[in-house]
């Protein structure tokens, strides 16, 4: 995870590109869900390890394929993992891939990288002994200008849900919607929607979709796509819920009331209340972005000030807040939000920078205070 916060320079600086072509404010302390159960831990966990290709730079999307094994590996293999989420979790669909050309700008031969990554978990909840089919859906990966510019910016215009009065979400959510959408097992050639629909005669089954950072905002979408879907088929036998991690806000105020129709109270977030990522797109919380990380202490203890937004960056933030004032993007259900507020990290050598925390905020803050994975699970993730 060690280039995460490479996505949100790239998210800041993009709305160069794009200017080119509300009610709730976050809490500065912790928010009114009780804090993460023992199973939403576990099933965080599964979300995080959806990031398998994070960062990696192949040379054919075969490689890129082979690379996605490791996951199921871990989950089946890997002592630390096993100790945490339990002995019996399995890969059971995917993981499947949507991938990209990198171009090189000093070879002939180009290399590829991962969009959007999403599998289908199946084990059992130690907290009920039920078994449970988990839904994860993979982050921004750093090394992909496609999702950054595709999906995560991509916020200025919008596109209708489809159904009536259901609102609206960003241009970008509707992109990595349909991506999810139309990815196949490789094994069986199955979408997402065709696996979980073969499930519909195994009596009462527990389906919990999940993602953080990019997969927080996406996660809920394909939740909800699922929900429609199998109150369409008359399917009776599910029991959906959903897990957002450190998503962006996907969509409008008229859809975060649609949605949360939809969801009722299985809907689990968490969000971390120094995480610039969450900060967007609601406006009143995307306002407070430059002055997160301001005050000293407790941000660059033992310095003389906190750590500011870089000129350029404040530049490319004041042209995008902008745009986002004049929109309507709102959360999803922020009274059923778990808000921390995530500890300052601590840089002994005095090489902090406003990216560099935001980075600790999105990803170990999460890691060690909302989810309190040991360090042998941390030190998993970020291989």
């Amino acid at each position: 995870m060690k280039k995460k916060y490479q996505f949100v320079a790239l998210m800041l600086l993009g709305v160069i590109i794009l200017v080119a072509c509300s009610n709730h404010v976050l809490p500065a302390d912790i928010g009114q869900r009780a804090a993460p159960t023992d199973t939403h831990k576990r099933i965080a966990l599964l979300a995080m390890l959806a990031d398998i290709n994070y960062d990696v730079v192949a040379a054919s999307e075969q490689e890129l394929s082979q690379n996605t094994l490791k996951l199921n590996d871990a989950l089946q293999n890997n002592a630390d993992v096993k100790a945490f989420v339990g002995n019996d979790w399995e890969v059971v669909w995917g993981p499947a891939i949507s991938n990209s050309i990198k171009k090189s700008t000093t070879s002939a031969v180009d290399s590829f990288v991962t969009d959007n990554t999403m599998y289908v978990a199946r084990g059992t909840d130690l907290t009920t002994n039920k078994q449970i089919y988990v839904v994860a859906i993979a982050g921004t990966n750093a090394v992909s200008r496609k999702g950054a510019l595709s999906e995560d910016i991509n916020v200025v215009h919008e596109k209708d849900w489809g159904v009536t009065n259901s609102g609206k979400i960003s241009a970008g959510s509707a992109v990595g919607l349909n991506i999810l959408n139309t990815m196949t097992d490789p094994a069986t050639g199955k979408t997402i929607l065709q696996f979980l629909g073969t499930l519909k005669d195994n009596g009462p089954t527990d389906i919990a979709f999940t993602g953080h950072s990019l997969g927080g905002s996406l996660s809920p979408l394909m939740s909800l796509k699922f929900i429609e879907w199998k109150q369409q088929m008359g399917y009776s036998n599910f029991d959906v819920s959903v897990y957002p991690i450190a998503g962006p806000t996907p969509g409008n105020k008229e859809f975060a009331v649609y949605a949360l129709q939809k969801f009722g109270a299985n809907y689990y977030s968490v969000i971390n209340a120094n995480d610039i990522v969450p900060h967007a797109w609601q406006k009143d919380m995307f306002a407070q972005i430059p002055s997160l990380y301001k005050n000293v202490p407790p941000f660059n203890s033992g310095g003389r000030e906190g750590f500011k937004l870089p000129a350029k960056d404040q530049l490319a933030y004041d042209a995008l807040k902008l745009v986002i004032d004049f929109k309507t993007y709102q959360r999803i259900a922020p009274d059923q939000e778990f808000v921390f507020k995530g500890g300052a990290n601590v840089y002994p050598d005095g090489s902090g920078t406003f990216f560099k925390e935001a980075k600790y905020q999105h990803t170990i803050a999460y890691y060690k205070e909302a989810f309190q994975f040991p360090q042998s699970v941390i030190e998993v993730l970020s291989k």
